[in-house]
């Protein structure tokens, strides 16, 4: 245990290390003895990921000192005996019943996809820092609520099973698990459920928990006059069940407004009640689990105790926060919108966009960006999470990599980057990737160096006369734009200045080992988005400059650099930043990076750095493209910051990449 004494910060608390806590109501664990300093520090390090996805509406406070220390006593017991964090999320129960107005359909959708991908980023994110990681399960309470809401069971099993299999399709099963409310009652092997035994047995999965879990003198009313947080949980109910129940009640000669609304209050307050003997099971069968939730919480009162963190599912802005109400829509600049499907339908320049399989997917703004001309038809466009766009034709038809409208996606990757086209054939052809290359603008070589392709492959730990870094290797890399040691000198003044490219364009030759070498591209529009505001902000840094040195690509020096620079096209703000890369990064030369703060206060260049740094490997701002053969990755390199991960010396691992202005 450590002796230290120095204090350590965590979110809204301030402690010793060392210090002697005592036992916390209602936690699985106690303090016995001092704290261990490493721990403290990862424990608190975590909860700042988990922060970042909290749930922000009107009403939300902080937690307080006491409640915070709950939370870390949780995680804390964790990572002292070197566990993954177990986290359980009550959620994704069903679509809402009002498929006119609200949602496409009764299965998930791109809204679910969304969702799952933000909760996989948080797991993920806890991952980079914490090696054992993350698990996250989500424990659907579709069969507590369905019946109240005219919802077939029927309709609850094949939400949750297409649920399931997206997870997996996705890559998302390794961190986010999924639990049923009979596992909670131990009343059915789950391994000998199917869907005709689930939907037979949901009657008595209900009143199972009622009878093991529900108290009999649970007042709904005394606990909205009395208890804060269920009263928000309660208005959340009536104002969702408003809009869920609007065609399954309809009003009408038979229905005034005031008995539908007697109605919905009534069907609400049963909620309560099954939620609470709900909440009860989920706290016996995940004692030790950090519990996640999707209503929000009161500020702090006194006397009152925050037992779940408030957590937002999907990266809008909105406060339609909940995929199983609503659906997301994608503009042309890469922005994701959700609202209810009604606020779409009415917006003409919003279409909804069906799957291959003819499944209402997700809203998306008409723009010719999108048109592909006479093959529209022929190809699936899809948002990446959280930026950028895959492309791809249908399983059904055969598109050629000259088939592919390249300067319209030039224009679309300026304003929502990486594009990835995928499954196009003849990608690996050299002469047709340079022929479609030289249709998307001017392809820009570097002399001495390489004319037209350069291929991106490990060459070993030495990079001889090459002297490019890290780039030629299997090792990591840092954040970087392309072209910033590609340097032109004024005659006159004798400055050197750097001269990057507009565009990058790489094809997968051979992708590598899957899990390895990522090529990783972090969006400036997210990362301002993103920013915490009272550290850092736009107008600060567009005051600072930064200076790189390296003795790679034969020694440069650039000083004076602007870390912002608006872009060429959209006029939108661009960070135009290297990663700090010392020696004990890397087994080639370093890259030294500093940036100057220009006397603004509180900052300094280390602080700056740190909070760049952790800013562009943001699950919420960096997307990870894993490559598969023959994948055409294209990106801005004004909007994007870009890296690769490490992968296996030796391998064969091959990208070409081309410049284009």
């Amino acid at each position: 245990m450590s002796t230290t004494t120095e204090t350590l910060a965590m979110p809204a608390l301030m402690f010793s290390s060392s210090a002697k806590v005592p036992s916390i109501p209602g936690s699985p664990m106690s303090f016995n003895g001092g704290l261990d300093e490493a721990d403290v520090k990862m424990t608190s390090d975590i909860l700042n990921i988990i922060s970042k996805y909290r749930l922000e509406k009107h009403g939300s406070g902080p937690a307080s000192g006491h409640d915070t220390l709950k939370f870390f006593a949780v995680v804390y017991d964790q990572v002292k005996t070197n566990e993954s964090i177990k986290m359980c999320l009550p959620a994704f129960p069903f679509k809402s019943p009002n498929h006119t107005t609200k949602v496409t359909g009764r299965l998930p959708d791109m809204t679910e996809q969304f969702a799952l991908a933000h909760l996989n980023g948080l797991c993920a994110a806890i991952g980079d820092i914490y090696k054992p990681g993350a698990e996250l399960t989500i424990i659907s309470d579709g069969l507590v609520y369905n019946d109240l809401l005219g919802v077939p069971d029927k309709d609850v099993w094949a939400y949750g099973q297409t649920l399931r299999n997206l997870a997996v399709e996705k890559g998302f099963s390794k961190n986010i698990k999924f639990s049923r409310l009979q596992d909670l009652l131990h009343v059915f092997p789950s391994d000998d459920l199917d869907e005709i035994s689930y939907v037979a047995n949901a009657t008595e999965f209900r009143r199972a928990l009622l009878n093991s879990f529900g108290r009999p003198d649970y007042d709904p009313s005394f606990e909205i006059s009395k208890n804060e947080d269920t009263c928000l949980t309660y208005r959340g109910y009536i104002k969702f069940l408003e809009s869920d129940l609007k065609h399954v009640y309809p009003i009408g000669p038979e229905r005034s407004k005031s008995k539908f609304k007697k109605g919905i209050e009534y069907v609400a307050k049963r909620m309560l009640m099954r939620g609470d003997a709900f909440a009860r099971a989920v706290r016996e069968r995940f004692p030790t689990h950090l519990r996640l939730s999707i209503h929000q919480t009161s500020s702090y009162h006194k006397g009152k105790t925050v037992t779940k963190l408030p957590t937002s599912l999907l990266p809008t802005n909105s406060s339609w926060t909940t995929p199983w109400h609503c659906c997301i829509g994608l503009k042309a600049d890469g922005t994701i919108l959700s609202l209810p499907r009604d606020q779409f339908d009415a917006d003409p320049t919003f279409e909804l966009i069906h799957d291959e399989k003819g499944n209402p997917s997700y809203f998306r703004e008409k723009s010719p960006l999108f048109s592909f001309g006479e093959n529209s038809s022929k190809v699936w466009i899809e948002p990446m999470y959280p930026t950028g766009l895959l492309i791809r034709p249908f399983a059904s038809t055969s598109l050629h990599i000259k088939d592919i409208p390249i300067r319209q996606i030039r224009t679309l990757v300026e304003r929502n980057a990486p594009v990835c086209l995928r499954d196009f054939k003849q990608a690996t052809n050299r002469e047709l990737f340079i022929q479609k290359a030289e249709e998307m603008g001017k392809i820009l070589g570097w002399p001495g160096r390489y004319e037209t392709i350069l291929s991106v492959k490990d060459i070993g730990t030495q990079s001889g006369e090459y002297r490019a870094g890290s780039a030629l290797s299997a090792e990591n890399m840092p954040f970087h734009y392309d072209g910033i040691f590609k340097t032109t000198q004024d005659p006159v003044t004798g400055k050197i200045h750097s001269v990057p490219p507009r565009f990058q364009m790489f094809t997968a030759v051979t992708p590598g080992d899957p899990g390895t070498g990522f090529t990783l591209f972090a969006a400036s529009r997210l990362l301002f988005r993103y920013m915490p505001q009272d550290k850092l902000t736009l107008e600060d840094l567009r005051k600072m400059t930064m200076e790189v040195n390296t003795t790679s690509f034969a020694g440069v020096a650039l000083t004076g650099l602007p870390i912002v620079v608006d872009h060429p096209t959209t006029g939108l703000p661009c960070l135009r930043y290297h990663e700090h890369w010392p020696q004990s990064k890397t087994k080639f030369d370093p890259m030294d990076t500093t940036i100057d703060p220009v006397g603004i206060e509180g900052h300094t260049d280390e602080s700056v750095r740190g909070i760049l740094d952790d800013l562009l490997y943001d699950r919420r701002v960096c997307y990870r493209h894993a490559w598969k053969k023959g994948d055409i990755v294209i990106s801005d390199d004004f909007a994007m910051m870009h890296t690769r991960t490490e992968f296996v010396s030796g391998g064969d691992r091959e990208l070409w990449r081309i410049h284009l202005d």
